[in-house]
């Protein structure tokens, strides 16, 4: 049986697909999985056993593959048609309604596409969903939309640690990363409730920051007060000492100086999703004003291990240092 899983969103997304894709796999080693995946997502699967073949729709969507299955778990109109032109006889479909209105308005359009030309389409009303107290993690309901496939799979599945380990950077105290998302600043914490956080950690860990490409415009503070390191100078880092600025890595990089933290600290993003892959002991911020605890119910680390805290929870720094 051929299958193809399209998921071409963001990091984080393609993470908690992880569990799908195994499970399909070791239920029937038979079974040929293609993944059709991002630029943004690709690395996360490159090196993921369970995958026959992986078609990176940035550089090209064209797949000649006859499948029998075409399971389309991202959102939006590109891979809805990527789904809709793919050559497979049997074609699946997930819909997600707004966590903001209980109303199916704004997906009516590609509802009633999905239902033409999908043999099979799930609809998952958050907000439904969530009152009443049932699943909306995505991983759930992709199982969910297996099984309404009647494609039979093992769901207790957990995921190894696959990410190729490279480097160790050393430390003569234990080592923490602060992720630099910009989503760090925002009405209820400043960049210097961030230096202070920095000055409470750095007391029992050497501190590495990574950046991302949203950092700069927040941190102006930070980048003037400590060294920085970029790709070029990654692999002559011998020993980190007190706190480092890791600028811009790229994705092999980024994983290393994950795999060299003892703890990770940051906003709700990918980096939350990488971390609790690596097995690394996390604590993960939601954004107060945007759902966090639904969004915590829908994105939250399958089976990882971590800690949830909020923007607007009094003391935060406080919290999160607390028992280090």
């Amino acid at each position: 049986m051929n299958i193809g899983i399209i998921r071409i969103d963001k990091m984080g997304d393609m993470i908690l697909t992880l569990p799908i894709i195994k499970a399909l796999k070791i239920n029937n080693s038979s079974i040929k999985i293609d993944v059709f995946a991002s630029a943004q997502n690709l690395k996360i699967v490159e090196n993921f056993q369970y995958i026959d073949r992986i078609i990176n729709v940035d550089e090209s969507n064209n797949s000649k593959k006859k499948y029998d299955l075409v399971l389309n778990f991202s959102p939006g109109w590109k891979s809805f048609f990527l789904c809709l032109f793919t050559n497979s006889t049997k074609k699946a479909n997930i819909i997600f309604t707004s966590r903001y209105t209980n109303k199916l308005y704004s997906k009516i359009l590609i509802y009633f596409l999905s239902k033409i030309f999908f043999q099979q389409t799930l609809i998952v009303n958050r907000i439904k969903r969530y009152n009443s107290n049932k699943s909306i993690h995505q991983t759930d309901m992709m199982f969910k939309l297996i099984n309404q496939c009647k494609i039979s799979y093992n769901k207790d599945i957990e995921i190894e640690k696959y990410l190729p380990y490279k480097i160790n950077i050393k430390s003569k105290k234990r080592i923490c990363l602060l992720h630099l998302s910009s989503r760090w600043i925002n009405k209820y914490y400043s960049e210097i409730d961030f230096l202070k956080l920095i000055n409470l950690i750095e007391k029992k860990y050497s501190l590495i920051l990574t950046s991302d490409t949203t950092t700069k415009q927040k941190f102006s503070l930070i980048y003037d007060k400590y060294k920085i390191i970029n790709n070029d100078d990654f692999k002559k880092i011998k020993e980190t000492q007190n706190i480092t600025i890791l600028e811009n890595l790229n994705f092999e990089n980024w994983i290393q100086s994950i795999y060299s933290a003892d703890l990770v600290i940051t906003p709700e993003c990918g980096c939350s999703h990488i971390a609790t892959l690596c097995k690394i002991n996390s604590k993960i911020i939601y954004d107060s004003d945007n759902m966090p605890n639904m969004i915590n119910a829908e994105y939250a680390p399958w089976k990882g291990k971590y800690e949830k805290y909020f923007f607007n929870s009094e003391n935060l720094n406080n919290l999160l240092t607390k028992n280090l």
